[in-house]
């Protein structure tokens, strides 16, 4: 009898073991302490409220309610669930409820870090929900990436309004994660190098002209060999922690003879005879040069590199990849040192060194820098060790960044230091720049003051001239082209860290100055109506608020128009441009040519796949006049757009400079978490001239003026319905 009672408990023990096994999600809210402000394992993503709701669920108790008041900016409830699953898709599913959502969107959220950052992102904005709906069930699906390290599955609400969130369930392959084997992450070799995970062991101030020499070739050898050498490119070797392990020699007089070493020590390679494409193909031919320049490096180090130079090469390489069909570069193999610390030298120069080799080999517009990028080179070496703490570190880095001019490539997302730097509070005031001018052209509903109007010209910002003001910080504002970064001037000009600001102002009715009152920074959306019809003759679009497939909706109404005027000042937030071209043409036309990136050969770009074509037949197609107006607002995927319509019969492009900065952006993370782009492709016209920096040159320019600012008047847009009814 013992034997059968022990024999029935160790069965019982394993069974509740077993089950215990089983990961127990808590994706419907109901798991809660009356002690926690939230759900078991939930967590907060921005400052708006959060709370519970046992009034309002799909199923069970309680679902969760975001409510964001205005000026709020966002709320966001979030859960983390493992990565260490294997599959191709991961789908959210999740009941949402919203009321007067407006200014932003509603949206479930899938997110997959790797290595502190994100692999995949989806939190449905395309769909632009917004207004009032019961209860509905949503999904949103990415590609899962295997080796990830977290999932984060959330609910968001940008804007204003109020949403709940309930009963949401995660599947991958269509199956439950909960019911998913785990896998155990393999560690890679690079992973099992832990020598310098606690930092570079390297510190140095103030360099000697041998230092600022031998880091320089340094700088150049360690980014060559990282996308050159067969072996760095089989992922076996920590490239970071390689430069780590040279940077205390630097003081060598033999610095050449250590590198030739030190490359040697990563073994032989087979070498071939490099082929180049056809020359009508090629768009960019490698930096490489320097390799065979004995006056810069020692022959024996030049003979080595030339080596290198004709090794057999894959495409494939550990820390570079291009991405799918596009061909942009995908640096997402690299660390990110999200803890480092600021004293040390060896995380900084690899932040310079890393970011210089990435534009030196797989940026598609490096030709079009107005600096020369090894002199770019020279100069932060030593300014990055003269670093003294994060302020300054992430300054520098934003200067760096700037150098490659290109509107896609500034420090993205919320960071702490620029944040502080430029001011956690701004006066509710919109300002352009006018013929050189800082105008303000809009009051913002949370403007308060009665001493200000539009169409006053800001003269000074405490104290502090306008021209003084772009001469200290213009090197703050990385852009493809000086509008655009008036543009981003106009945004963070009238930040501060203080309850108010002082303004010096200039009307007609003489100069004067005006203390505005300030508010907790945000984002100011406008979000005008999709479409409207003008004088019943003519159609207007606004891209930048349209749902997903909206157009064919508006397209069918506007056809019988005399003409349509697409207003590309924005960004767009639906990808219309065949769509709309299918409306505009009855036959097929050219619009773009491409450029993009090789692996094999690191800095060579070649033209890709000939020339995108728009349009088709259609003998219905929109008979009347099309005006496209652009200014420094139309950016990337609008400046695309544009040229995709322009092909289009008495279609005319009315307004300024563009942004400068099209195509497909490649995420960049830099030690310290630092995040940017850049500009992924080249984006060309059919006929090569170029489209990076230019922007799209206007058939017809024309600027607001400050007269039509203070008559409240859109004067682009008075000019396209005139030039329709001429």
């Amino acid at each position: 009898m013992k034997k059968i009672f022990s024999f029935a408990f160790i069965l019982l023990v394993n069974i509740l073991f077993s089950q215990n096994q089983v990961p127990v999600f808590n994706l419907d809210f109901e798991k809660y302490s009356k002690e926690d402000e939230l759900p078991k394992d939930w967590i907060r993503w921005g400052d708006s409220e959060l709370k519970m709701d046992s009034t309002n669920a799909v199923s069970g108790k309680n679902s969760m309610l975001v409510n964001v008041k205005e000026g709020e900016g966002f709320g966001c409830v979030a859960y983390k669930l493992p990565a260490n699953f294997k599959g191709k898709k991961i789908t959210l599913e999740g009941f949402m409820k919203y009321e007067n959502v407006s200014d932003g969107f509603v949206g479930l959220l899938i997110r997959i870090d790797k290595d502190e950052q994100s692999v995949g992102f989806d939190n449905m904005q395309s769909q632009k929900l917004q207004g009032t709906s019961e209860w509905k069930k949503h999904t949103v699906t990415i590609d899962f990436k295997e080796n990830a390290d977290e999932i984060y599955v959330a609910g968001i609400l940008v804007g204003k309004g109020k949403a709940w969130f309930d009963n949401f369930k995660v599947t991958i392959d269509g199956k439950p994660i909960e019911k998913l084997k785990p896998v155990e992450k393999e560690l890679s070799i690079i992973d099992k190098d832990t020598e310098f995970d606690a930092g570079s062991k390297f510190e140095i101030t103030n360099l000697n002209e041998i230092q600022k020499r031998n880091l320089f070739v340094l700088g150049k050898v360690w980014g060559f060999v990282k996308y050159y050498h067969p072996a760095i490119a089989e992922g076996k070797i920590s490239w970071d922690y390689e430069l780590f392990r040279m940077l205390p020699k630097i003081n060598s007089q033999n610095f050449d003879g250590e590198l030739v070493q030190w490359i040697n020590k990563l073994g032989t390679f087979k070498t071939t005879s490099q082929k180049l494409p056809k020359e009508s193909t090629i768009k960019l031919l490698p930096n490489t040069k320097w390799i065979s320049d004995t006056n810069l490096i020692s022959s024996d180090l030049s003979s080595l590199l030339q080596k290198v130079n004709k090794a057999e090469r894959s495409d494939k390489n550990y820390y570079i990849k291009l991405h799918k069909i596009v061909n942009n570069p995908n640096f997402t193999d690299e660390k990110v040192y999200s803890k480092m610390e600021y004293s040390d030298t060896g995380v900084k120069l690899l932040a310079v060194f890393r970011y210089w080799n990435m534009i030196e080999y797989f940026s598609p517009n490096r030709h079009l820098m107005d600096e020369n990028w090894d002199s770019v080179l020279t100069e932060f070496i030593p300014r990055m060790t003269a670093t003294k703490d994060q302020k300054e570190y992430t300054l520098t880095l934003l200067e760096l960044i700037g150098k490659i001019q290109d509107t896609h490539a500034n420090i993205w997302g919320y960071n702490s230091v620029l944040d502080a730097f430029f001011g956690e509070n701004v006066a509710p005031i919109k300002i352009k720049f006018v013929e050189n001018k800082a105008i303000v052209v809009k009051l913002q509903d949370e403007f308060k003051d009665a001493n200000l109007q539009v169409g006053d010209v800001i003269v000074s910002v405490n104290g502090v001239k306008v021209e003084d003001w772009l001469n200290n910080n213009l090197k703050y504002f990385p852009a493809s082209n000086y509008p655009t970064q008036l543009r981003d001037v106009a945004r963070k000009m009238l930040r501060t860290n203080d309850n108010s600001i002082q303004l010096t102002i200039e009307n007609n009715s003489g100069i004067k100055d005006v203390v505005i009152g300030t508010i907790k920074y945000k984002y100011f959306r406008e979000e005008p109506v999709s479409h409207k019809i003008i004088n019943e003759n003519i159609g207007y679009i606004y891209p930048g608020t349209l749902k997903k497939g909206e157009i064919n909706e508006i397209m069918d109404k506007f056809l019988d128009k005399k003409g349509l005027i697409v207003d590309l000042r924005c960004y767009p937030s639906d990808f219309i441009i065949f769509s709309l071209s299918n409306y505009l043409l009855n036959e097929k036309k050219d619009f773009v040519k491409f450029t993009a990136g090789d692996i094999k050969t690191p800095g060579l770009f070649t033209f890709r796949g000939g020339e995108i074509q728009v349009g088709g037949k259609n003998k219905d197609a929109f008979k009347g006049k099309v005006i496209i107006l652009v200014n420094e607002e139309t950016q990337s995927q609008a400046e695309y757009s544009a040229m995709a319509l322009r092909v289009a019969p008495n279609a005319k492009v009315l307004g300024s400079t563009t942004a400068g900065a099209d195509g497909n952006v490649s995420t960049i993370i830099l030690p310290g978490n630092i995040f940017t782009y850049i500009s992924g492709i080249g984006v060309l016209t059919p006929d090569g001239s170029e489209t990076q920096r230019i922007g799209i040159v206007p058939d017809i320019k024309m600027e607001p003026t400050i007269k039509g600012i203070r008559s409240g008047k859109d004067e682009l847009l008075e000019k396209a319905i005139e030039l329709i009814n001429n």
